[in-house]
């Protein structure tokens, strides 16, 4: 099948002339969050095996060189969330030209967590899983995937450390696990609005039809969304030139059930912060807008979205943590069937001294502001326009 569509067949394209008005944004619903962990806290399943694997490579080597943990990352089946299985150890291996250890098998899609076994009985509260150079690491990789051109991987949004102390008793090891990691704190809140009329292109036929490209590939499908002179969306893949040189008011997805999915709330990232998007137009108050193709309904669903944080937002991270003890038995042969389960919460009071270096770290990174331009400053521009206009030929506006 080819799922090569052209945007659209006419020539010349023209945007609006006016930035005011593009569409109703008189709600139909009600408001609906968007974020990685608004509606349930991502939740990690690691199995004793992998645990035990780590414990007895610390203890053979006993220099305390670096590991690593290797899963999976996936969306969970009602879309409210996100599960990290992690199934797999890996002792890493040295590289002369990296300065740091790398896996010695990890496969792509892999979800990578570096690891410290510390032997030496080091007390928990004085473990630091994050110094300063590995928070800058990770705030410049999320930086880069959010920017990017790259598949939009929600795995990559969410950079996980670890650090486990094991204490040996008469009958078993008691492990102290802490996890932590890096995300995006920036959110945004959608509301339904009526349907905006869409140009049947090849590309909008697909999407509406019964076996789309995302369905027939297997994976969700994103892309963005420009509009014609009569106030008509136009759907671009990601991948169109024409993304880079005409106006974009918002995105269009497939392939997933609910707009609160984790996914969704990828794409607004990387529209809001995608370096090769020129410009963004956005409503009066600030929205764009999602159209979104439901596995579950026949027609499209329209949504204006809006950044929590304000109108020229930046990058903003997040720390979710877990600290936990866990007690293993001796000569006991490990279960894969029942993974051990943890949750990653922003509310610990664990991690300030690590929340502190976050911050201080997030701070020296070079600004990166989703948009270039205010929209009250814009609209101001506009309504002075037409009031000229209305002036000089006699036509009636109402703003």
């Amino acid at each position: 099948m080819n799922t090569r569509f052209p945007s659209s067949k006419m020539v010349p394209f023209h945007f609006p002339p006016s930035k005011l008005a593009l569409w109703n944004p008189m709600p139909i619903g009600e408001c609906i969050y968007l974020h990685l962990s608004y509606y349930r806290k991502p939740k990690l399943m690691v199995t004793e095996k992998a645990i035990r694997l780590a414990y007895r490579h610390a203890k053979q080597n006993k220099k305390n060189v670096p590991c690593f943990l290797l899963g999976s990352l996936t969306v969970d089946e009602d879309e409210e969330g996100v599960t990290l299985t992690i199934d797999r150890f890996d002792p890493g291996r040295e590289i002369p030209e990296c300065l740091e250890r790398t896996p010695t098998a990890s496969l792509p899609g892999d979800f990578l967590i570096p690891c410290r076994v510390h032997i030496q009985g080091l007390g928990s509260r004085d473990v630091i899983v994050h110094n300063a150079d590995d928070f800058s690491s990770a705030l410049k990789a999320l930086q880069y995937h959010v920017c990017s051109k790259d598949f939009l991987d929600c795995g990559k949004l969410l950079c996980l450390r670890a650090q486990i102390t094991p204490r040996e008793s008469l009958d078993g090891v008691d492990f102290n696990l802490q996890w932590t990691a890096v995300t995006l704190a920036n959110s945004f809140k959608c509301v339904p609005v009526k349907p905006i009329p869409i140009i049947p292109t090849a590309l909008a036929r697909n999407l509406s039809s019964n076996l789309n490209i995302s369905q027939v590939q297997g994976t969700y499908k994103h892309g963005y969304i420009t509009m014609d002179e009569t106030r008509k969306l136009l759907l671009l893949l990601q991948s169109d030139p024409k993304v880079s040189s005409l106006p974009l008011v918002g995105i269009w997805l497939a392939g997933i059930i609910h707009v609160y999915s984790p996914q969704v709330w990828a794409c607004c990232l990387r529209y809001m912060f995608s370096s090769s998007i020129q410009e963004r137009v956005f409503s009066e108050s600030g929205n764009f807008i999602i159209v979104l193709y439901s596995l579950t309904h026949k027609e499209p669903e329209f949504y204006e979205c809006l950044p929590c944080e304000s109108r020229t937002p930046d990058l903003q991270f997040q720390l979710l943590t877990n600290k936990e003890t866990l007690h293993l038995f001796n000569n006991v042969e490990p279960s894969g069937k029942n993974p051990i389960h943890f949750e990653l919460s922003a509310e610990s009071q664990d991690a300030e001294a690590e929340a502190e270096v976050l911050s201080k770290i997030s701070k020296t990174l070079p600004v990166k502001r989703a948009i270039s331009w205010d929209p009250s400053v814009q609209n101001l521009s506009l309504r002075s326009t037409l009031k000229s206009q209305t002036i000089a030929g006699g036509i009636s506006v109402t703003l």
